[in-house]
């Protein structure tokens, strides 16, 4: 049993005065697994308020990017020296595997230099010409950031905002996701280890109230969540009350689209995992697979195949690919997408059920659907579960506006016999990212976001990094030249 009476406020451990706690239940078991606090609104306000100090009076946003760089070398070495736990909490509090949160965990120091080096491309000082003289343009930290997450990735999607908000010289505030509120224990434990200064981490539990209270709390000065559309389409709307900076990263339904004549026996798992991988629950799952009529059969007949190879169980089992869903709430969600399908005429060509192997857990086996028509809800709304459509096309053109005939536009991938038509297809897709081939999801290290209902502004990269920062244009007299450097 993973217990606390404190969360992490201002660079220590404070005991809770609320007497509420969210109970962790496994996704496995069924049982109670952890226990933690819910924050006061009065602790919300004092890690807001440590926040705003670290970044007014603080030394964190006047010190080098080379030097806060390596402050956070040293955060994610004391996470990696948690390396077991930092994977078993998120098997025990989310049901993910082990094979996805190993993955996922080796990813982050990469993460993290890929990142330093993108911030080394953003000038802090650009000397341009304007309109009567020399005009200096100043990159500055904006301020105090407010994290929301979800339970999906719990730790990775913390340090996703943690990462980029410390590194360009703004303390955070973040509020788990009440499923997963175990793992970002250990970040905390790392900042001590790592002496980050006091204030420019605190990490507070609870659910809607308590993150609605720190979105809109006026010693915040910029919001960066991901999750549902309902849930950012109301944290965008306090944020626009305010006049507040925010970055949504939404919902999605993207499309993977197979182009005629591919071979797809080379990129089947490529397919798989970026559709289904960790159960479906993933933003950019490419949950929509458009396939040339004259190729469906073959390829339903090839996912069908190589998806019963895979072993659906204990995702404490290293050859584990589909563990339980996180929640008996989201296993019933997606079990009424399924009989939606059903209902709407679709087909199922394997799965759909509780597999009859787990009698406890929540787990679902992975679903394929064929005869599906984009109109169908299982082809336009999220389902976050393991469940595959396969939509036909019988040209190329039609293949691109069924991809596009969505409220969503995150993700996307394109398989091609030739890499550059897939890349000319890959642009005619509304979307903010699409890989080619088997190229790495998410904006493969390039900007990450999305278009229409799938959110505002870019997390990654260059593009991610500037929204941490706030842009100011000094006038020069004319004549005056200012040093370049």
């Amino acid at each position: 049993m993973f217990d606390r009476t404190s969360q992490f406020i201002a660079g220590r451990w404070v005991d809770s005065g609320s007497g509420r706690t969210l109970e962790v239940i496994s996704p496995v078991t069924e049982q109670v697994v952890g226990r933690v606090p819910i924050a006061t609104l009065d602790e919300v306000d004092r890690a807001v308020a440590a926040a705003r100090t670290a970044f007014d009076e603080g030394p964190w946003p006047r010190l080098p990017l080379a030097e806060r760089a390596d402050r956070l070398r040293r955060l994610v070495e004391a996470i990696l020296a948690r390396h077991a736990r930092v994977i078993d909490l998120q098997i025990l509090e989310m049901g993910a595997t082990r094979q996805f949160t190993t993955v996922t965990t080796a990813s982050i120091p990469g993460f993290l230099e890929q990142m330093i080096a993108d911030a080394g491309r953003i000038p802090e000082r650009e000397v341009r010409s304007g309109s009567v003289g020399k005009v200096i343009v100043f990159r500055e930290p904006l301020g105090v950031t407010a994290a929301v997450t979800p339970w999906n990735a719990p730790l990775m999607v913390v340090l996703s905002k943690v990462l980029p908000s410390l590194l360009m010289g703004c303390p955070i505030v973040v509020k788990p996701a009440p499923e997963s509120p175990i793992s970002p224990y250990l970040l905390a434990e790392a900042a001590i280890d790592a002496n980050l200064p006091p204030g420019v981490l605190s990490i507070v539990n609870g659910g809607v109230d308590i993150g609605s209270y720190l979105v809109g709390h006026p010693g915040v000065d910029s919001v960066t969540f991901t999750g549902s559309v309902n849930a950012g389409r109301a944290i965008g709307t306090t944020c626009a009350d305010l006049i507040r900076p925010v970055t949504l990263e939404l919902g999605g339904k993207s499309a993977a689209l197979v182009c005629k004549g591919v071979d797809m026996s080379l990129y089947l798992q490529s397919l798989i995992d970026s559709s289904i991988r960790n159960s479906g629950q993933m933003c950019i799952s490419t949950n929509r697979v458009l396939v040339h009529e004259g190729q469906r059969d073959e390829l339903v007949a090839q996912l069908v195949e190589r998806i019963a190879g895979l072993k659906l169980g204990d995702p404490n089992d290293e050859d584990t690919y589909f563990g339980p869903l996180c929640s008996s709430r989201q296993r019933d969600i997606v079990e009424g997408y399924i009989a939606s399908g059903l209902q709407q005429g679709a087909r199922i060509a394997c799965g759909g059920k509780r597999p009859a192997s787990q009698p406890t857990g929540w787990f679902l086996e992975p679903t394929v659907f064929t005869d599906v028509h984009n109109s169908m809800r299982i082809a336009q709304e999220e389902i976050f579960g393991p469940v595959l459509s396969v939509i036909s096309y019988s040209a190329e053109d039609e293949a691109i506006a069924i991809a596009n005939d969505s409220a969503f536009g995150l993700g996307g991938a394109v398989f091609a016999p030739d890499p550059e038509h897939g890349l000319d297809v890959a642009r005619r897709i509304v979307t903010g990212t699409c890989a080619v081939n088997g190229g790495p999801p998410s904006g493969g290290g390039g900007p990450f976001g999305g278009r229409k209902q799938s959110g505002l502004g870019r997390e990654r990269s260059v593009e991610g990094l500037e929204s941490f920062l706030a842009i100011k244009s000094v006038a020069l007299p004319p004549g005056y030249e200012p040093d370049a450097s």
